[in-house]
């Protein structure tokens, strides 16, 4: 099959659209990121990327400590607005109604199938970008997004987005991660 030339464009697929939550002036305020991923299950450690601009990075620089909420599909147009428009602007502290566990300097969403609390561990400045590396203290799932006390991603319905700037949603399940090959023979 050809092969067509595309850049150096980061065709990662699928990224999670994530809402990043922080007190900033006081308030609650969320940011939509596509830039999160892990970074080690054991222990957990995760990683969010934001444009050194983001009104968000105020709070978590100061307090050293956000919110990771992944929402559902039905959240998208809350979700895109937040990633629309700044809080430095715009006061998104009513967008969600929100809650705070052990901290209140982190707020969550209880709107979002999943919340997770972080600590920062380190701050990196790549390019015009901050990359914020923190530890996951804790992570909350809504009970009916479970399946005998599992996270079940299809009840999650995680609201995805591509490179191709598009939101989408999960698809069927495929297969038991590392057990879909145990059969193969190599030709």
């Amino acid at each position: 099959m050809k092969r067509v030339k595309y850049g150096n464009y980061p065709l990662v697929y699928p990224l999670p659209a994530v809402l990043v939550g922080a007190i900033v002036d006081k308030k609650p305020n969320f940011m939509t990121l596509g830039n999160c991923g892990i970074v080690s299950v054991n222990p957990s450690v995760i990683y969010i990327s934001s444009d050194k601009s983001n009104y968000t990075n105020n709070g978590i620089k100061e307090h050293g400590v956000f919110s990771i909420n992944i929402p559902s599909v039905d959240l998208i147009e809350r979700v895109d607005y937040c990633g629309l428009v700044s809080g430095r602007n715009t006061d998104k502290s009513k967008v969600f109604e929100c809650f705070y566990e052990n901290n209140d300097k982190i707020p969550m969403i209880p709107d979002c199938p999943v919340n997770m609390t972080c600590r920062v561990i380190e701050t990196l400045g790549v390019h015009k970008m901050e990359v914020f590396i923190a530890e996951v203290l804790e992570t909350f799932i809504r009970e009916d997004c479970t399946t005998n006390g599992i996270a079940n991603t299809k009840k999650v319905n995680p609201l995805i987005y591509c490179m191709d700037n598009m939101y989408w949603s999960i698809g069927t399940s495929l297969g038991r991660g590392f057990s879909q090959g145990k059969d193969y023979k190599k030709q």
